[in-house]
């Protein structure tokens, strides 16, 4: 199939009233077509989101269990992006961040990161959801995240979407 049959047929499973726009058309035939980095910045309220929410979709004829890692510092995008794909059939997970300050000798202060989520680690990191929120936190500073980034997770992985990286202070 060539990519806009591809693209076509992604966006009728996931809304078959939606009409994409020339830009997200285009960034989606960019990322299947250059399989490389691309940044994309369009006016709030676009359809930023929908783009990664089709990536599933599109490459689930070429891989096996495809997967989006979304990374976001906002939980309540993250909790409505979970609402959105809930209806519209994509499964997905969010893996949450738990900081503990930790006193050492001297009031040495530390802090700990865990990374949490209601779901099963091993259902995500076998490729069971197609979108997986996290904070940078959450994947960079944990050793779950690590096992992400390091380990089968990755044979699932499509795409790393930065959203709102503006919001990230430090990387």
């Amino acid at each position: 199939m060539d990519v806009m049959t591809v693209i076509h047929e992604a966006v009728k499973k996931y809304d078959k009233n939606l009409v994409l726009k020339d830009k997200q058309r285009d960034a989606l035939t960019y990322v299947v077509k250059s399989k490389c980095d691309l940044v994309v910045s369009l006016p709030v309220g676009y359809g930023k989101s929908v783009i990664f929410h089709l990536l599933p979709l599109i490459f689930e004829e070429t891989r096996e269990n495809p997967v989006v890692l979304v990374i976001s510092p906002l939980n309540i995008i993250q909790k409505d992006q979970l609402s959105v794909l809930k209806e519209h059939g994509i499964s997905s997970c969010r893996l949450d961040i738990v900081a503990n300050v930790v006193h050492g000798l001297e009031d040495d202060k530390e802090t700990e990161y865990m990374c949490k989520s209601d779901e099963n680690f091993e259902d995500v990191k076998h490729g069971k959801f197609q979108i997986v929120f996290c904070h940078p936190e959450a994947l960079f500073n944990t050793n779950k995240g690590r096992e992400l980034l390091n380990g089968v997770f990755n044979q699932h992985l499509v795409s790393v979407v930065i959203d709102e990286c503006h919001i990230i202070e430090k990387w």
